[in-house]
């Protein structure tokens, strides 16, 4: 999807964090959180300390598998709603902007991610045909 590089150099204390939590992780959304990450860090695209810690959260839990990839892509849809509404309402229209996108590219995610990611009961070999 978006291709990390490992030669920049983070602007924003927040995304280095997230970059931190992303670095070597095998998972799909991992990856996918790192590449947006490192997009947003270059465009100088801020983050809020709850995304913040919200996406942190779901990389560390989704990588475990104490969460799935369609549960943390829901998470974020929210958390980033949250943030675009407050963003707005404090005036930042470009990062309420930014924010809302994330949101429903995460929404999309979600939707994506579960049409085609078995459930527990399908890995364990129960289908629901």
């Amino acid at each position: 999807m978006f291709k990390v590089t490992s030669n920049h150099t983070f602007q924003n204390p927040s995304r280095k964090q997230i970059d931190q939590t992303t670095h070597g992780k095998k998972s799909d959304y991992g990856q996918q959180v790192g590449g947006v990450n490192q997009l947003l860090d270059k465009s100088g695209i801020g983050i809020s300390d709850r995304s913040r810690a919200s996406v942190i959260d779901n990389v560390k839990k989704v990588e475990k598998g104490e969460r799935s990839e369609v549960n943390a892509h829901q998470r974020e849809a929210i958390t980033f709603a949250r943030d675009s509404f407050q963003s707005a309402k404090s005036g930042h229209f470009k990062q309420a902007a930014v924010e809302a996108f994330g949101s429903g590219l995460n929404a999309a995610g979600s939707v994506f991610k579960s049409a085609y990611t078995e459930t527990s009961h399908e890995k364990s070999g129960i289908t629901p045909w």
